[in-house]
């Protein structure tokens, strides 16, 4: 096996992984929202946070769904996520590089129900 088809192997097998990634996430959401009787039109919102913004999600938003990925893969499986949730991507979001998040230490994909606070 030649280099260049070793790289086109590693490339499938992360694009893979990655559309695996992106599949467990929407399904976690969808079983969330049957547990916690989401109604028609209702959402999650999602955001990409550090470590010290996921505590404070945690403590204000109920239920939490969130990934821990590298930047790179962070930054695909949340324009994936938010892709097929049908929500667009601000202007800020879709200028945004991985760089971007390794700066601002962002290593999290976190959802939650739009409509739901803890008190």
């Amino acid at each position: 096996m030649s280099n260049q088809q070793a790289h086109v192997g590693s490339a499938d097998a992360q694009e893979q992984a990655m559309n695996s990634q992106v599949n467990l996430f929407l399904f976690d959401l969808k079983n969330e929202a049957t547990e916690h009787g989401f109604k028609d039109g209702e959402s999650w919102n999602l955001e990409l946070v550090t470590e010290t913004e996921m505590i404070d999600l945690k403590r204000h938003h109920y239920p939490i769904i969130s990934v821990r990925l590298l930047p790179h893969a962070l930054l695909k499986v949340y324009q994936q996520v938010k892709s097929k949730l049908q929500q667009s991507l601000t202007p800020a979001e879709a200028s945004l590089t991985a760089g971007d998040l390794a700066n601002t230490e962002k290593r999290h994909l976190a959802a939650y129900p739009a409509r739901s606070n803890r008190k």
